[in-house]
């Protein structure tokens, strides 16, 4: 459950720290009316900031890495659980679940699925 939870807020990390962000810009707009100074300290903590969340971002991937490289080395699917892992480029060592269909690299990476355009219609 936990490596789910991680999962799912290395997928939407991006969003969240554009949140915060966001916030942090509105809050900003509204103290330039309010108290200037603290618009200026809203500045330079959200510029430092950026390096935090730059660090944490990569310290969740790696963690994530390291628990899918761990149920991928015991032949489970860090996805679903299943046991039904095949390999699908055998020289890259790419890694697909023929439950679940998700597909890892070597080092645990979690690899987006293809989304093929669909084929138009003649009439």
């Amino acid at each position: 459950m936990l490596l789910k939870l991680l999962r799912q807020l290395n997928r939407a990390y991006g969003y969240a720290v554009f949140g915060i962000y966001l916030a942090a810009f509105g809050i900003a707009f509204l103290f330039v009316f309010i108290f200037p100074p603290a618009t200026l300290a809203l500045l330079f903590i959200s510029i430092f900031g950026l390096l935090f969340f730059n660090a944490l971002g990569f310290v969740l991937r790696t963690v994530e890495r390291r628990w899918n490289r761990a149920r991928l080395g015991k032949g489970l699917c860090p996805e679903c659980g299943a046991a039904a892992l095949s390999s699908v480029v055998v020289g890259a060592g790419e890694m697909r679940c023929g439950a679940c269909d998700a597909r890892h690299d070597a080092q645990g990476t979690w690899i987006k699925p293809v989304v093929h355009e669909p084929e138009p219609v003649q009439a």
